[in-house]
């Protein structure tokens, strides 16, 4: 996952305009596209990988958004075909209000 917090204002990947500006006061944008479809897994991916692509999977999943307390967020993101209930990615998110002093909002933990 991405671990910096940039402002999307004016970032448009898709049409070459990509300077992205770090921003600790943007928001964090969880994008995930595993909802599935009737024809089945989609395989067939852009080649080759685009720049602005850091990660590319092709499987099904869920993931889980777990506000833990007033300080802490944990999501996760599981694959279904794994047959069993293991992360295949997570990151912690911390509340900036409660932890001013820290700079660093996300945490992954892979």
């Amino acid at each position: 996952m991405y671990q910096e917090r940039v402002s999307n204002i004016a970032y448009n990947i898709v049409n070459g305009i990509c300077v992205p500006v770090k921003d600790q006061s943007a928001p964090v944008y969880i994008t995930i596209g595993d909802g599935g479809n009737l024809e089945g897994l989609a395989t067939n991916m852009t080649e080759p990988q685009p720049a602005y692509s850091a990660y590319r999977e092709a499987s099904f999943g869920h993931a889980i958004f777990d506000i833990k307390n007033r300080t802490h967020a944990h999501y996760g993101w599981h694959r279904n075909q794994d047959g069993y209930a293991v992360e295949a990615d997570s990151m912690w998110f911390f509340n900036r209000f409660w932890h001013a002093d820290d700079d660093s909002t996300t945490h992954s933990s892979h």
